[in-house]
């Protein structure tokens, strides 16, 4: 709103009835198209030379993945405990409490800091 009446107080108060009308902008008209027309998407399709529908092979779990689920199974037994993540129990158990609290991240400055500010200007 501020942008708009700093605009009106440069340019005049804005009127939609000054817009032009549609038949002053020839809605039909298609900026891609030629004046022989919109033939641009008729062109004849070349055959690629390749096919594009090839089947991709499944070759079963990626070595870094499974190592990661081997190391973790090792890692659970060393420490006697299963990790969970992602669960409403888990987030709840390792959210950080200090996220709950509303801080005031600018306080009102005490009387002394306001009159220190009104001397030094």
């Amino acid at each position: 709103m501020k942008n708009t009446v700093n605009s009106e107080s440069k340019l005049g108060a804005w009127n939609p009835d000054l817009i032009q009308a549609e038949s002053d902008v020839h809605m039909e008209s298609d900026p891609i198209c030629s004046s022989a027309g919109c033939d641009q998407y008729k062109h004849k399709k070349k055959d690629r030379g390749y096919d594009i529908d090839y089947p991709v092979p499944d070759l079963g779990q990626d070595r870094d993945i499974k190592g990661h689920f081997e190391d973790l199974d090792l890692a659970e037994k060393i420490v006697g405990h299963h990790l969970i993540m992602g669960t409403k129990e888990s987030k709840e158990k390792w959210a950080n409490p200090a996220k709950k609290v509303d801080y005031d991240f600018a306080p009102k400055l005490d009387i002394d800091m306001r009159r220190t500010e009104g001397s030094i200007d």
